[in-house]
């Protein structure tokens, strides 16, 4: 009995081992642990998406539209315009694209977004009115009024859900963040107060994400009603949002150009991604759009300016990050 306490003090002396390897383990990450692989000019407003195919990230030149929407297999790619909206699809045996009106005289769509079988499209208004389209035949599917104008719509992958951000109006704002079930063409889910100017989903579909004009990040679960986690992770307003294939981290940019790089879902900061140029006043958005690649290696940012970069974010993958 008498050999107990020395146990203990050699158990205690373990766990303490143990405790400070794991420590050591979690390394802080640096500029040198994202380095800038690829840089070019593009047209100002241009956006891209990724390639799972060939793994490229693919330019779309943005062509005056008001909003694009992209899905990547099969390649179809829609734009808004004032009254109309147009599709350009991959013809068959060609990697070329043939562009054709979907719909004509329905009004000025600010947000679209598309399935990721291509199937489904979704746009919204000024007015805040939400319609969903057939992309096989242009026929009405949905249409819902929400009380703000539409900012940003994003379906997840599995086609489920339909997120929905608004702006407030200037009297008695309603919720500004809503999850629509696709299945039984309803809300789901309604929260926040502040203007969303962003929206992603996780590439299970488990996650959402909404940026707001705060700075902060919501973030929820979609199959749970509890309120989304609140994540103040910047004073400039959210502009652009996307999950890391792991689901473990999400990057959020900014209009001051600044992109944080943030653990889902408490929200820790990992790592901020500083501007390679000062914000310009002539592009308030600062950055159009970024997005991460498949397998989380790469993770490319396009800036309202027209200047595209990929980092490398394979230190985002390593174990005990």
């Amino acid at each position: 009995m008498r050999q107990l306490p020395v146990a203990m003090s050699l158990l205690g002396l373990v766990l303490l081992a143990v405790s400070c390897s794991h420590k050591a383990k979690e390394k802080k990450l640096g500029k040198e642990d994202f380095p800038l692989i690829q840089k070019y000019s593009t047209g100002a407003g241009d956006v891209f998406y990724f390639r799972p195919k060939d793994g490229q990230f693919v330019l779309v030149e943005r062509r005056k539209a008001l909003a694009v929407a992209i899905a990547p297999e099969p390649t179809i790619e829609v734009f808004s315009f004032d009254e109309r909206i147009t599709v350009s699809r991959k013809m068959t045996g060609s990697d070329a694209l043939e562009n054709k009106i979907l719909l004509e005289n329905i009004g000025a769509q600010q947000a679209l977004a598309v399935t990721q079988n291509g199937h489904t499209l979704a746009g919204g208004d000024a007015n805040g009115e939400v319609k969903l389209w057939s992309l096989v035949d242009g026929s009405l599917e949905l249409q819902s009024d929400r009380k703000g104008a539409i900012q940003k719509l994003a379906f997840s992958p599995n086609g489920t859900f339909l997120a929905i951000g608004l702006a407030p109006p200037a009297s008695d704002p309603p919720e500004t963040l809503w999850i629509y079930d696709v299945q039984s063409r309803g809300p789901r889910q309604s929260f926040g107060r502040n203007s969303v100017q962003a929206l992603a989903w996780s590439s299970d579909s488990h996650w959402y994400a909404a940026g707001l004009d705060d700075g902060s990040v919501l973030v929820g679960e979609a199959d749970s009603s509890i309120e989304p986690r609140r994540i103040a992770v910047s004073s400039s307003p959210v502009v652009a949002l996307s999950f890391h294939p792991s689901g473990l981290f999400l990057a959020s940019a900014h209009a001051d150009k600044r992109i944080l790089i943030s653990k889902v879902p408490p929200g820790e900061p990992v790592f901020t991604f500083e501007p390679p140029l000062p914000p310009s006043p002539l592009f308030p958005r600062g950055i159009e759009q970024v997005t991460f690649d498949a397998s989380g290696a790469r993770m490319a940012v396009a800036y309202a300016d027209g200047d595209m970069r990929i980092w490398a974010t394979s230190a985002l993958s390593v174990p005990n990050q």
